[in-house]
Formats: structure tokens, C-alpha cells, sequence
């Protein structure tokens, strides 16, 4: 199959007239692999990234089923791909990727610490009702009353 298939706007082969019937199947590429796995790591939806690369939701479980396994983490391993390139080229003496590299860690401690100051005094236990004001409080006690003085039943329904 060494034919030469032009390609749209979006860069996706242009199909010629076939002779055979129906729409050919799709192709697994590289490309559309890692745009579905971009689209993931931006935290899109599994229709976003099937309008990405032109094909159904159905489509996309089909031929991109791991990149769909992998959809949760994407973006930690993106992060953490794009982290080991900049540590790359800094330890081979790269400036910009050195300061590119301390950048990033120093706003991944700040989140951490950002995250701890606001959770702060919790220790993990869920946060404690509201206190009623005054007047809830003798509403809820008044309704609670028992014996001579609680309020008379409301009227019985006829039917």
C-alpha cells in the first residue's frame, strides 16, 4: 500500500473513491495516539478526544483502549514525562532547562504547602455542624414539648 493519500486541513487522509462498499475501518496511527493522549492529559472527555481525531466514542474504545486505561493518569505521566526531559537537559548543562526545572518544582511545593495551610487544624476529621442560633434552638425545643402543654394533633383528613 505505497499510494500517496492527500491530506485535509487537519492533517487526516483524504479517502479516494473504492471499489469496495462502506466506510473503511479506521487506522491506528501514532499520531492520533498521542493526540488521545494529549487530550487526556489536558483532562478532555472521551467525546472530546474522539472529535479530535474525527472518530465515534465506540471508535475510540476500540482502537485506542489503553490510551482509554490511561486516561486518569495522564496527566501525572505527562507532568512527570515533560520533568524527566528538562532534568535531561539540564544535567547535560542547559541553563534554560534548569531554571525551567527548579520553576516547576518550586510551584509543585508551593501547591503542597498551599494545599497542607488549608487543611490546617482539621486533622482529617470532618468539620462540625453549625450551632443553631437562638431562635432555631427555641423553635426545635418548642416543637419537642411532651404532655400537657405539647400542641394539639392536627385535624384528621376525611378520605
Amino acid at each position: 500500500m505505497a499510494e500517496d493519500l492527500e491530506v485535509d486541513l487537519f492533517g487526516d487522509p483524504v479517502q479516494l473513491d473504492r471499489e469496495a462498499r462502506g466506510r473503511p475501518e479506521h487506522r491506528r496511527t501514532k499520531a492520533n495516539s498521542n493526540k488521545v493522549l494529549l487530550a487526556f492529559a489536558r483532562g478532555l472527555s472521551e467525546k472530546e478526544a474522539a472529535t479530535s481525531i474525527g472518530v465515534s466514542v465506540p471508535t475510540l474504545r476500540k482502537h485506542y483502549f489503553s490510551e482509554c486505561a490511561k486516561r486518569k493518569d495522564a496527566r501525572l505521566r505527562m507532568e512527570m514525562t515533560q520533568l524527566s526531559r528538562l532534568n535531561d537537559a539540564a544535567a547535560e548543562g542547559n541553563v534554560t532547562a534548569e531554571k525551567e526545572l527548579f520553576k516547576r518544582l518550586d510551584k509543585g511545593h508551593l501547591e503542597q504547602v498551599a494545599e497542607r495551610v488549608a487543611n490546617r487544624g482539621t486533622n482529617g476529621a470532618p468539620p462540625k455542624p453549625a450551632k443553631p442560633g437562638k431562635k432555631a434552638a427555641a423553635q426545635q425545643r418548642a416543637a419537642e414539648v411532651q404532655g400537657k402543654y405539647a400542641p394539639p394533633p392536627p385535624p384528621r383528613l376525611i378520605n
